[in-house]
């Protein structure tokens, strides 16, 4: 039974870790390989130390036992601006045997959570527009296509912006 729990600190190389797996298995064929196959597992590391200690995000991993098979990260964007959205889901994997176990579903409505409990309604997320599965779930959670940023020479900057407005109601 996977279950959720905030990552804390020591959590970093884990997080990066499986980041290294999610990577592999969902854009081999998309990022160049020599951007997966050197893959900084120290620089990710330290990257992820320091998400996991701003208090502006929320980072969850999720746990199948001991083992991490997926991460959620929330707060401000991560990577920039977009329009004037204070809040971000920055990232939200699993591993290929974890996908359609109803985790994202729980995963967003965490999201959702927090972002009500910041008094925010709503928030933002970007996905590769080559990742057809994370497209068609934030479709599938309501998502509205927002900017795009498409045709690069190099798919992994090719991006998509999906905005999600809440209603009122919790």
């Amino acid at each position: 039974m996977v279950e959720f729990r905030i990552a804390e600190q020591k959590d970093a190389s884990t997080l990066a870790a499986t980041r290294k797996k999610v990577w592999d298995a969902t854009y081999r064929g998309i990022y160049p390989d020599e951007m997966i196959d050197q893959y900084d597992l120290p620089a990710f590391a330290e990257k992820d130390y320091k998400r996991i200690s701003n208090p502006e995000n929320k980072v969850w991993l999720a746990m199948d036992g001991e083992d991490c098979v997926g991460y959620l990260v929330v707060g401000p964007c991560g990577f920039g601006h977009y329009k004037d959205f204070d809040f971000c889901l920055n990232s939200l994997y699993f591993l290929p045997p974890y996908q359609n176990m109803g985790l994202g579903r729980k995963a967003f409505g965490m999201t959702v959570a927090e972002c009500r409990r910041r008094g925010l309604n709503r928030f933002f997320c970007s996905c590769n527009s080559h990742n057809h599965n994370a497209m068609g779930f934030y479709e599938h959670m309501g998502g509205v296509l927002g900017a795009q940023s498409l045709g690069h020479e190099n798919r992994a900057e090719d991006a998509v912006f999906f905005e999600f407005l809440l209603n009122s109601e919790p």
